[in-house]
């Protein structure tokens, strides 16, 4: 396989900004230094205001650099003329936490939204006034949005931000975006970057940056069948991928990249997927850690992930989740907004939190050196999405020197190793040639040609994680021997842990380290019903056949992990209900750590044949009534 990159020309025009933060035709630069932040969406109306530090600190411990959120306006005005910015709604106290934790925040105002809320955002009140003008530039409409724009301001007065989103997922009319846009910075708002969603063709102003995504799966698709491969899973130098928000916008096709001469950004890498009621995949850490690679050797400058942090949805006035009921494509959870994010529903941490976090810190360590490098696709490239035999590989380059990324996972498709695999790379002085095998379900990336660390390395067969001074972190991958070959030809063998080359001390990490915390079973009992099933239940195309289970628990219980079978299950206490989870086969938690009580409700509403015939799950379901098996853990973090 082939790399062209000599005589690379790589251009670095100045674009927009601030004193702090500039924006390149290429990249971002902070305080004068080329910098990939990685960033992480939280809702903060959808997590408790007493749990809000306690995730942001995990998601600085993660590596995430901004904080991105939507604000929902229905979480704020769901009555006209009242608003709401208390408690959880405290935009004002959680964008100073952020900066209190060392974070960056980004606003993503709207006014529409989406994620997966009630009405995409809007109250119903206003979804009800103003049916025939929404998301235009007509009255009574836009001037409900300005004065929600000005209140939205009035409570971020003087706190710096990141960025601004402009309206979400809007395609066919950059007049308005444009005047949203002016709309905001007339209310007193501002940030170095203005931005949009580009996917589904959009028609941007050059007012604000566009922003893509990319998803492990799509359970926002209306069939119930398996999915083609993912074509997330190739490097390209397409940006979008036609696939995020097909359940609103239609499926784009024929796509190209209009704006290509500014930076490659994402507003949302799929940290996991929502699941619906009629698609309930599963994901495991390397679909979502494939994605990242494969975006990042395709160009990517911003690492932009939806969610990283998941949340709970309010209940209001009514319901506030996505629904069919409410006029909307899917069914969705009423109050679990999980997403199998890295940081789950409940605050509980997940494995691709572990393995993300060695990217993020390749990012902060390498990223003043990838930023200005340009993405190189190889001479030969997979024919079709169902080629398996031709190697995804990419190369990030500066002419001189780069990093070979490889993916050889496609989610739900065994993917082959390539032993012994040949490359050849033309840099402008040098050019290199070696073979490496790639191990079957594999995706990693390498640095080729390259000084880091007091090491002038020709290859390494091991991932880069960070770098200083004669000291140099490497990650081992999954199936290959660890070896690093130096420009003068010599190749060491590299073993756990601390090796000497010449004066440079190189760190051999394992990804393999990752523990799940210890559980303990405790036992349900069937009981007489006593919740309630119309909030459970009320969306969706069932009737009430639920069983209900009594689980009692002590003070030193922090975490219930609950499995169970069936097809929806909530948890209740004093006949409340605190989360809800579409069964799919995998473990769902609730937090202990916040309820005074020390008993509580399972509801379980089984599976009959005729709902099979509905849910797409990769995870073969049982029909019936079954106890469900319940585990609580007494540490302060749960791991699962």
């Amino acid at each position: 396989m082939n790399f062209q990159s000599r005589r690379l020309y790589i251009g670095n025009t100045d674009i927009s900004g601030d004193d702090r933060i500039r924006v390149t035709n290429q990249m971002l630069t902070k305080d004068g230094r080329a910098w990939i932040p990685v960033m992480g969406e939280m809702h903060y109306s959808r997590v408790p205001c007493d749990r809000w530090e306690e995730n942001l600190r995990k998601m600085k411990e993660g590596g995430i650099d901004v904080v991105a959120s939507y604000v929902f306006w229905i979480h704020h005005e769901e009555k006209k003329g009242e608003f709401d910015f208390s408690g959880n709604r405290d935009i004002r106290r959680f964008v100073k936490l952020c900066h209190k934790t060392g974070l960056e925040f980004c606003l993503r105002i709207g006014p529409w939204a989406h994620g997966e809320c009630r009405n995409g955002g809007f109250p119903d009140w206003l979804q009800n006034e103003c049916s025939d003008v929404l998301r235009s530039m007509k009255e009574p409409y836009i001037s409900y949005v300005k004065r929600y724009i000005n209140k939205i301001a009035d409570q971020l007065k003087g706190l710096p931000l990141f960025a601004i989103q402009i309206e979400n997922e809007k395609t066919d009319d950059s007049d308005y975006i444009e005047l949203i846009r002016q709309l905001v910075t007339d209310a007193g708002l501002s940030a170095p970057l203005y931005t949009a969603t580009a996917w589904g063709r959009a028609k941007l102003p050059e007012t604000v940056f566009p922003m893509y995504g990319a998803y492990p799966e799509a359970p926002w698709t209306n069939h119930i069948r398996e999915l083609e491969p993912n074509p997330n899973y190739f490097f390209s130098l397409i940006r979008e991928d036609g696939c995020i928000g097909s359940d609103i916008l239609g499926t784009s096709t024929n796509i190209t990249d209009s704006r290509d001469n500014v930076p490659f950004m994402t507003c949302e890498m799929g940290g996991g997927n929502q699941i619906t009621y009629h698609r309930r995949p599963i994901f495991c850490s390397s679909d979502i850690e494939a994605l990242v690679i494969c975006k990042l050797g395709s160009g990517m400058n911003l690492l932009g992930y939806y969610m990283y942090c998941g949340g709970l949805n309010p209940i209001g006035l009514t319901t506030m989740q996505e629904s069919k009921v409410s006029g909307y494509p899917n069914d969705c959870p009423v109050i679990s907004y999980d997403f199998q994010a890295p940081v789950g529903d409940m605050g509980q941490i997940r494995e691709s939190f572990f393995r993300l976090s060695f990217i993020h810190r390749f990012l902060h360590s390498f990223g003043e050196l990838l930023a200005p490098m340009t993405a190189i696709m190889p001479d030969k490239a997979p024919s079709s999405k169902e080629d398996i035999k031709t190697p995804r590989c990419a190369l990030r380059s500066d002419g001189k020197g780069g990093f070979l990324f490889i993916n050889n996972h496609i989610r739900l498709h065994k993917m082959p190793a390539h032993p012994a695999h040949s490359f050849n790379i033309e840099f402008n002085e040098r050019a290199v040639s070696f073979q490496l095998d790639i191990p079957e379900d594999s995706s990693f990336f390498i640095p080729v040609n390259i000084s880091v660390g007091g090491l002038d390395i020709l290859y390494a067969a091991a991932q880069p994680v960070s770098c200083s001074e004669n000291r140099l972190e490497l990650l081992k991958i999954t199936g290959l021997t660890a070896t690093v070959t130096l420009a003068d030809g010599k190749t060491y063998t590299l073993e756990d842990g601390l090796n000497r080359i010449n004066d440079t001390d190189v760190i051999l990490l394992r990804n393999d380290t990752y523990e799940s915390s210890a559980l303990h079973r405790i036992y349900a009992s069937a009981t007489e019903k006593c919740c309630e099933a119309d909030i459970l239940l009320g969306h969706l195309p069932v009737e009430d056949k639920t069983d209900e289970y009594k689980i009692s628990w002590t003070d030193e219980d922090k975490w219930l992990v609950i499995k169970a079978k069936g097809n929806v299950a909530g948890f209740f206490v004093n006949k409340q209900l605190v989360s809800d989870f579409y069964l799919n086969g995998d473990s769902w938690v609730i937090d202990l750590r916040f309820i005074r009580e020390k008993n509580g409700i399972i509801k379980i509403q089984p599976l009959t044949d005729n709902d099979l015939k509905e849910i797409y799950a990769e995870l073969p379901l049982e029909t019936g009534s079954f106890i469900p098996e319940v585990y609580t853990c007494k540490e302060d973090r749960l791991f699962i």
